[in-house]
């Protein structure tokens, strides 16, 4: 879900989004709910705990067949150390967290209030309903040249936000960092000031999406909801300077 671009200007093509929410499944199966007897239908259904819900954003897009990830001197495709991401109207880069930093060394994140246990999202995530998807993993490799990158938002952060004029968004903004096959092979030996062609390249990717209802993709409460929304996500490249082979 989100907005599919390409530019002849970037090694990007093709970017999309969507929204992901996690509930935590009920596996109490007793036929009670409590404080209300018995009343609680497990036909045909999967049944959830009301308690929080888990968030994150998954960013896709492919790339141009000449490149392949920059992992020259423990480099990343996409370096963790530049993953923000926000909510709010407007896009402001000050407001902006590193969240993959504070998921990958902290016991605790989440995107300012909506914090909680990194344990606790790793569960919600990998239980059997839900989509058991790594969070914040760089590819090493990209043979197909599709790229999905999943950026960890902390706990609730989409409840009561969903609005029909698109005022409540997600906003990411990060580093794509990649080798150009076709003029390292070209440039030989030669430096790019020697002549040769400048061959490892970096773009920033920043992009938004609307929480809107219907526009989240839902796990564990017997629903998931899919709805297309490339006609209100928007995405912009920026193409950063290239670095010396």
């Amino acid at each position: 879900m989100g907005d599919s671009e390409s530019t002849e200007y970037t090694f990007l093509e093709y970017v999309n989004m969507r929204l992901v929410m996690i509930y935590t499944e009920d596996t109490d199966f007793s036929g009670e709910t409590p404080g209300m007897g018995d009343s609680e239908s497990t036909d045909r259904t999967v049944r959830t705990d009301s308690t929080g819900n888990a968030n994150y954003v998954q960013v896709t897009f492919t790339m141009g067949p000449q490149y392949q990830p920059n992992t020259l001197g423990g480099s990343d495709l996409i370096p963790l150390d530049s993953v923000r991401a926000g909510r709010g109207t407007f896009f402001d880069s000050t407001s902006l967290e590193h969240l993959c930093t504070d998921y990958t060394d902290d016991a605790t994140f989440g995107l300012y209030s909506f914090d909680g246990d990194v344990s606790d999202f790793n569960d919600m995530v990998g239980q059997d309903c839900g989509p058991k998807s790594a969070m914040c993993a760089s590819p090493d490799t990209v043979p197909d040249q599709f790229v999905s990158f999943n950026i960890p938002l902390g706990f609730e952060v989409f409840d009561n936000q969903a609005s029909s004029d698109l005022s409540n968004n997600i906003f990411v903004d990060f580093v794509v960092n990649v080798v150009d096959t076709v003029a390292r092979d070209a440039a030989g030996t030669a430096a790019p000031n020697e002549g040769g062609a400048p061959w490892q390249m970096k773009t920033t990717l920043t992009a938004s999406i609307p929480i809107v209802d219907g526009g989240i993709n839902i796990f564990c409460d017997g629903i998931t909801a899919k709805t297309d929304l490339k006609d209100v996500a928007n995405v912009d490249i920026v193409v950063g300077s290239a670095d010396s082979g």
